[in-house]
């Protein structure tokens, strides 16, 4: 079942965007009568398409069920090299996080620059819408901006659980420290790892360093992991 992004216009009527018409209409070769699904404001409505002009007008019928985990988990990611952001927004999205935030942790290699605000971004913004439209994800997760560690610090007390999977801690794991609170936290660093005097800091911010097992996990798939194990230990992975 194809599905578009959409805005309500009335009660039962849905517009989609001109990049969304044209995909539609250009690339899928659907009709008038054609079923498909909207996603507006974090919902899912069973549709069809009513009429095709310049824009893509949909009927709408009923709400479905929504796809959306318990759990809202923010990943703050240190930043990476090459294309692995990419695949972790990619990968990240379609296990269900709700943001992603980069973090300039000081063992990062890559570099953030100012013309990356316009360019690696809203690259990865679409990489993450794409990555909700296939999932069947009623929301696209944001992704953000990088921060330093102090600014990291600074917000870890806002979620009611800030978890730094760490390959030096031993014997406290994801199951452990998750007691149910829905609002959670997961820190990666980069390729390098974190520095003890970060973990420190974090530490002092109310984070929990854990072990997601013997085994080391990448940047790139560390969080995926983490994510996984957080949603399946709150049952939305049944």
């Amino acid at each position: 079942m194809h599905r578009f992004f959409a805005v309500k216009t009335d009660v039962n009527h849905a517009l989609l965007s001109p990049e969304e018409s044209t995909h539609a209409t250009k690339v899928l070769r659907m009709r008038e009568g054609d079923s498909c699904q909207a996603l507006i404001d974090g919902a899912i409505y069973a549709a069809a398409i009513e009429s095709i002009g310049d824009r893509v007008t949909l009927q709408l019928a009923e709400c479905l069920p929504s796809p959306e985990p318990s759990l809202r988990i923010t990943l703050y990611q240190g930043l990476p090299k090459g294309d692995k952001m990419e695949w972790i927004a990619q990968k990240c999205t379609e296990a269900g996080v709700f943001r992603i935030v980069p973090v300039l942790f000081s063992r990062c290699v890559t570099k953030w620059e100012k013309k990356d605000n316009e360019k690696k971004l809203p690259r990865w913004q679409r990489i993450a819408q794409e990555a909700a439209k296939q999932s069947g994800r009623a929301i696209v997760p944001r992704i953000e901006a990088p921060i330093t560690v102090k600014q990291l610090c600074a917000v870890l007390s806002e979620h009611e659980l800030a978890l730094v999977p760490w390959e030096d801690q031993m014997g406290n794991g994801v199951r452990r420290q998750w007691q149910g609170q829905k609002d959670i936290a997961v820190v990666i660093g980069p390729e390098g790892g974190i520095d003890g005097a970060e973990i420190e800091q974090m530490q002092a911010a109310g984070a929990h360093p854990v072990t997601l097992g013997p085994r080391i996990f990448r940047t790139e798939t560390a969080g995926l992991a983490a994510v996984i194990s957080l949603l399946t230990l709150s049952g939305d992975m049944e």
